[in-house]
């Protein structure tokens, strides 16, 4: 015999087969739960499926939940009052895999219980709508901190507010310390600032020639170099020097002196500085003719 299968809208199922699949698709939305009609010798029959694979291969006259167990109606009595059926899913959503036991069925009582559980899922759906609403909803509690965070937040704040005014306090100390050092700096720079007659240019000369300024990396390793490198400068200087060359001075307040040596020959000026005892070779320019 032929049948004509046919997958059922809730508006063309009856309202216990409703009922009976708003209850399981609330109990396990994943499972899939649907519900196929077919003919079969003229009468219309109920197929319940899962994830598209029927539970059973029989089909049902309805189906009805009772108890919270999903049964599928194999007889109707005449007036519909009575029906014998089996389970086919148990109270928690899972498929029924006992024997097929039939039971009797107060159609009348499955009815109610179905509309029951209509009411129930509608009830269900709406407190789940509201309190999905309540929970993306902006808290309206003004409490949002404990009593222990807003003690947290206050130590924190006094700390933070403390160490501020021990930076300022620090750096107000500094200043003044600062003030109190300039004149002890002034007079130590002054008092040992070096005279002019202090300053030797061929031996100032004769250390730029050979390189003393230059990085330790660039200094002659062995000692041969090193005593070639320095007869080198020696010669190098008195060449320069042989025909003359001036020195001038210029002081800076008492606490430094710029030397600078112009040496004709060698085409070049060169620039010292001297503070604290010291003479600091600093570097040289080119003289583009006599007169510079």
């Amino acid at each position: 015999a032929s049948r004509t299968f046919n997958t059922m809208t809730n508006n063309r199922l009856s309202p216990r087969t409703v009922a009976a699949l708003n209850h399981l698709r609330r109990l396990k939305p994943l499972d899939g739960y649907a519900a196929e009609s077919y003919s079969y010798f003229g009468k219309n029959l109920i197929r319940l499926k899962r994830r598209n694979i029927p539970l059973k291969d029989e089909g049902f006259l309805d189906i009805c939940l009772i108890n919270s167990r999903v049964i599928g109606i194999q007889i109707l009595t005449s007036s519909g009052s009575v029906g014998r059926g089996v389970v086919l899913v148990n109270e928690d959503g899972t498929p029924c895999t006992k024997g097929d036991a039939p039971l009797t069925v107060n159609m009348v009582d499955a009815l109610t219980a179905n509309n029951n559980s209509a009411s129930e899922a509608s009830s269900t759906r709406r407190n789940s709508s509201s309190s999905a609403a309540a929970y993306n909803a902006p808290p309206t509690n003004n409490n949002l901190l404990s009593n222990i965070d807003n003690e947290n937040l206050l130590q924190y704040g006094i700390m933070g507010l403390a160490a501020l005014v021990v930076l300022k306090i620090v750096v107000n100390a500094l200043s003044n310390l600062a003030f109190l050092l300039l004149p002890l700096l002034y007079f130590y720079a002054s008092s040992n600032c070096p005279n002019s007659e202090s300053f030797d240019a061929k031996k100032e000369l004769k250390r730029v020639m050979r390189g003393a300024h230059l990085p330790e990396q660039q200094q002659p390793k062995g000692w041969l170099e090193q005593k070639l490198n320095r007869l080198a400068a020696s010669v190098s200087t008195e060449l320069a020097t042989s025909l003359g060359y001036e020195v001038r001075m210029t002081d800076y307040f008492g606490v430094a002196r710029m030397s600078a040596v112009k040496v004709p020959v060698a085409g070049c000026e060169f620039y010292w500085i001297g503070i604290v005892n010291r003479w600091q070779y600093i570097g040289q320019r080119e003289l583009r003719n006599n007169n510079d």
